[in-house]
């Protein structure tokens, strides 16, 4: 699954968000402390999306292979974490609304699970903070200047992701290593 093929699948069904907003919002709930056991965040999802009506089946099928993709990529050694947005060959203000759209989805999601940042080390909290200051920008213009800038913002918020889930996931989700 990819920004794309996400944001088709919930238009076809009418569901209101792209690609960028849904996998944001999981990846808040998971980097907020959510088990990566967890079942219910698929009506948690269909709460705050759907006004808590069940998703079709295809609408699920992504999500379920987003969900799974997060797990796998956060849980990596390797820091594969891939926001879905834009592609670097769709203009900068496309690029923009979608890391705009993925963050204030992230920031949904962890405030679901995580309600007492005072508990989260300076790191985690600043990195929360400057993800609420990005949800409010603008989205840039398409100029060539700001292309930097806007690869910067969204390694560091790719970053801050990683760090949150890191230092929120519960450590009793490590599997014991069989012998």
């Amino acid at each position: 699954m990819d920004f794309i093929g996400l944001t088709k699948v919930l238009a076809q069904h009418d569901i209101l968000i792209d690609g960028a907003e849904a996998q944001g919002l999981i990846c808040g709930m998971l980097c907020g402390g959510m088990s990566t056991d967890d079942k219910q965040w698929r009506s948690v999802f269909a709460d705050l999306v759907n006004n808590g009506v069940a998703m079709p089946e295809p609408v699920v099928e992504g999500l379920n292979q987003t969900f799974t993709q997060l797990v796998s990529q956060l849980t990596s050694h390797d820091f594969a974490l891939q926001l879905f947005i834009p592609d670097e060959d769709e203009p900068l203000s496309a690029q923009g609304l979608g890391l705009i759209n993925w963050v204030n989805g992230y920031n949904a999601g962890f405030g679901l699970h995580q309600t007492n940042l005072k508990k989260c080390s300076e790191d985690v909290q600043e990195g929360i903070e400057d993800l609420a200051q990005i949800a409010r920008m603008e989205p840039p213009q398409d100029e060539e200047d700001i292309e930097a800038e806007l690869t910067e913002i969204i390694e560091y918020v790719r970053i801050t992701a990683m760090l949150c889930f890191n230092e929120l996931h519960p450590e009793s989700e490590e599997k014991p290593t069989l012998h």
